[in-house]
């Protein structure tokens, strides 16, 4: 005979990115376990690999992980694991002001009050020159850390990114999609555009929404009030 086994309730959420609502469940022991494990490896890839499984069970199917945008994924993960191990986390936050090592504040922060913020000058879709423009996708978080390690140097690196952000390309009577291009013509498109055309291009980066939290908190030493932005899910936890 089958022991009975669990059935975790289930809630529903909405894709920052697309607006397409899903159902999810919590995350369950082995998952936590798993979490726990790729967080003690300290390896940054078998840390996001476990995030984005876990993601993926939780959701039941109903998300490709591999795709999505960097925000998205945080913030489907803060609000997982509110239902799964609680709403409320406590940062422990030092002074900017004082160095006694006692000047440290513990502040609660209430996950599901955590959103996904918006920069309303954010374009996806950019006209570049007369009537050419390009709409871009947001990059996942694979593409987002290989952004973060290229340099200054490495812009044939950069480039090889902007190009698998590329969705497609359109001019008045024409559309381009980038997966019936070479890279070769994708980037051929981008090295021909002037430096103020291509600053367009980088403002969508820039200005991408961004998972973010405004706290206050007080030191317990000097007394000095601090305000600061917690942006991304490593700030949360």
């Amino acid at each position: 005979m089958s022991l009975p086994l669990n059935n975790a309730l289930t809630y529903n959420l909405e894709v920052p990115s697309t607006g397409k609502q899903i159902k999810y469940r919590p995350f369950l022991i082995k998952e936590e376990k798993a979490l726990m494990i790729a967080q003690q490896s300290e390896d940054p890839k078998v840390m996001m690999d476990t995030l984005k499984d876990v993601i993926g069970s939780c959701a039941k199917g109903q998300l490709d992980t591999d795709a999505l945008a960097t925000f998205d994924l945080e913030y489907i993960f803060t609000q997982i694991r509110a239902k799964s191990v609680g709403e409320i986390v406590e940062l422990t936050l030092a002074c900017d002001t004082c160095t006694d090592e006692k000047a440290v504040a513990k502040v609660s922060i209430d996950l599901t009050t955590v959103k996904v913020e918006r920069d309303p000058e954010h374009i996806s879709k950019i006209i570049v020159y007369d009537n050419v423009g390009i709409a871009l996708k947001y990059p996942t978080i694979d593409l987002i850390k290989k952004l973060e390690s290229a340099t200054a140097s490495d812009i044939e690196q950069t480039f090889d990114i902007v190009t698998e952000c590329i969705d497609y390309i359109y001019t008045d009577e024409e559309v381009f999609y980038a997966k019936d291009q070479t890279k070769s013509e994708l980037l051929e498109f981008l090295n021909n555009m002037t430096t103020e055309q291509f600053s367009k291009v980088q403002k969508f980066f820039e200005t991408m929404p961004k998972l973010k939290k405004e706290i206050e908190y007080s030191c317990p030493v000097c007394g000095a009030q601090h305000n600061k932005v917690l942006e991304g899910l490593t700030s949360f936890f």
